[in-house]
């Protein structure tokens, strides 16, 4: 970020020329290998009933990855990792509560950390993990909140460890929703029967920024709608971002001013940075160095021959007297589907379907690995009286 803004250039009416320097940007040459798990606790035997949105979604969504990538491989989760010898279509079908228990494991008992934490290491530069579960958090009887608390913290810790070996290591989560027909376990240790109802459960996804953002640009989340989608949230480093600037019909870089103001145009590529279209369009997570300058509005670009992803519309004020400014696009703070998706307790299921004991702590545990990524990305530009 430019710590220092010019101040020389004096702006009364002349047009003026914007112009930017190249961002140099990683493209994967190479696709990337995909492993699957699905967690086969007993927790997730209530999602592989009949017409399970679950089932639909993981079946449609690595199919389509399959086009993209170099090797897909299959597996279980629950104590230990369950490779999975058959193809996908196979996979799918196998998803009931009986091939799960035949798989092996302890399916009665699991623990989130240390599944994430293997699932985790099987993450490389050009090896992406995806990772399906219900997220409920076994809670003890007692101290539930200290439970909860260090389980945020032991997330932390491994994609900290995470991070070491893959310094640009993306973080995906998302919640979607599937009809559930089974047992629901009680933190007291009571088991009840729920029919018929829906349920939340989470697709996380890690590898290289860079991979990610080729599989997210060629299999859109937004095609997992219809699967009942309720969330996203993602984490990565600070990226270097693609772009361009343009005056407001995006043919000249000469900007002619309307009433005195500038009106100017950032066409960005923000596919690295991996933050949903939601967050990339919310003007609330912008800045520039100079505060006259007003950030319009921020649109997705339709064009799917076009190398970038938004446009950026911005105003230079009547007056304003700048010579090169940094707009910056600010980390988001986390979604308020996150906490409104969590519960503390686990102990009214009857009031809290659409809810999941203990998934803001999963979550946060992540956030707190990147909490000293602060910019998700900058644009520096220059501006010249003509």
């Amino acid at each position: 970020m430019l710590g220092v803004i010019s101040l020389f250039s004096c702006i009364k009416g002349n047009k003026i020329e914007v112009s930017s320097n190249p961002v140099d940007v990683e493209v994967p040459s190479k696709k990337p290998s995909v492993n699957i798990f699905i967690e086969n606790s007993g927790s997730m035997d209530g999602y592989m009933c009949d017409g399970s949105q679950l089932k639909d979604a993981v079946y449609d969504y690595v199919s389509e990855l399959n086009r993209y990538t170099d090797t897909t491989r299959l597996y279980y989760v629950n104590s230990k990792i369950i490779m999975y010898n058959d193809n996908l279509t196979s996979y799918i079908k196998d998803l009931n509560p009986v091939s799960f228990r035949k798989a092996g494991g302890n399916t009665a008992n699991t623990d989130l950390g240390t599944i994430i934490a293997s699932v985790l290491e099987t993450v490389n530069d050009t090896t992406i993990s995806i990772f399906v579960s219900d997220c409920i958090l076994d809670l003890p009887e007692k101290d539930a909140q200290k439970f909860l608390t260090n389980c945020e913290i032991r997330i932390k810790d491994e994609v900290i460890n995470a991070q070491k070996r893959v310094p640009d290591l993306g973080v995906e989560i998302l919640e979607l929703s599937s009809d559930f027909n089974g047992k629901y376990f009680y933190p007291n240790g009571s088991v009840e029967i729920l029919k018929d109802v829906q349920r939340p459960y989470y697709i996380w996804i890690f590898g290289n920024k860079n991979y990610l953002a080729k599989l997210n640009a060629a299999i859109p989340f937004s095609q997992l709608a219809k699967y009942d989608l309720r969330g996203i949230v993602a984490f990565t480093n600070q990226s270097n971002v693609p772009f361009d600037i343009y005056n407001n019909a995006l043919t000249s870089k000469t900007i002619i001013p309307a009433h005195g103001d500038y009106h100017i145009i950032i066409q960005a590529d923000f596919s690295t940075t991996l933050q949903p279209d939601g967050i990339v369009q919310d003007k609330r997570n912008y800045s520039f160095n100079n505060s006259n300058l007003i950030v319009d509005g921020i649109y997705p670009i339709t064009d799917s021959k076009s190398k970038y992803s938004h446009y950026i519309k911005f105003t230079i004020p009547k007056g304003t007297n700048i010579a090169q400014d940094c707009l910056t696009f600010n980390s988001p703070k986390m979604p308020s589907w996150v906490s409104e998706s969590n519960d503390d307790t686990g102990a009214n299921i009857h009031e809290n379907t659409n809810k999941t004991t203990g998934i803001k702590y999963l979550i946060q545990g992540v956030a707190d690995a990147y909490k000293n990524e602060k910019v998700s990305t900058t644009f520096n530009f220059n501006i010249k009286r003509k």
